[in-house]
């Protein structure tokens, strides 16, 4: 039963904080943090997941050192501990699952210089997969999201980056400068180029195996 109160008290707040904050700030205002807080929605939920982490963290240290029986308090907990985990991974996959790559429909090696690479001795396969022109009324920008994946010669995926082609700009976007021992790619939607330290480091090869 506590554990039924904790959810609602904790949905309750969400409301009336959002509740509050709707009603203080102005129209113009609202509407501008409203689109920002979809542009950087994925920021927002990492940083929403930390404070969840952070709270429980904080309740169970608080239970270890007050509780004699700590096992069965914290299995009381775990329902809440499930629930909220439950809404971070919908959330995570409404607002972050819309960009499906798909290599066959919108495989860009040619357009963009993938394909086959040597980089001190060792080749790699450098596929650039893109998920369609967003043109959706509601955030769409008309931009192309692409997944950049490398591959060694035994098919082990080595760095992943996802990023935006705006296929419209003119002269048009830059297809992938190939260095002696980088890759460098453009992104349109932050206006900035990346390069990739080829062989690929050790962080690059972990950050590749990330689920997101």
């Amino acid at each position: 039963m506590k554990n039924v109160f904790l959810i609602a008290g904790s949905i309750a707040a969400l409301i009336i904080a959002y509740l509050a904050i709707d009603w203080l700030l102005p129209n113009s205002m609202h509407n501008g943090l409203v689109i920002a807080s979809l542009y950087f929605i994925k920021e927002i939920g990492v940083t929403i997941l930390f404070l969840i982490a952070l709270f429980f963290g904080y309740r169970a240290y608080r239970i270890y050192k007050t509780e004699k029986s700590f096992p069965h308090e914290l299995l009381k907990m775990l329902p809440i501990i499930i629930f909220w985990l439950a809404i971070v991974i919908f959330g995570a996959n409404f607002f972050m699952g819309s960009d499906s790559y798909n290599c066959t429909k919108h495989n860009y090696n040619q357009q963009l210089n993938g394909g086959i690479k040597e980089f001190q001795g060792e080749k790699y396969t450098i596929n650039i997969c893109g998920s369609g022109v967003n043109n959706s009324h509601f955030l769409g920008d008309n931009m192309d999201s692409v997944q950049l994946t490398v591959l060694d010669a035994q098919g082990q995926v080595q760095v992943k980056r996802n990023y935006k082609v705006f296929w419209d700009g003119q002269p048009g976007h830059e297809p992938l400068t190939i260095g002696p021992n980088s890759i460098t790619y453009q992104d349109d939607d932050k206006q900035a180029d990346y390069t990739i330290t080829m062989p690929p480091t050790l962080i690059e090869k972990l950050k590749a195996r990330l689920p997101f």
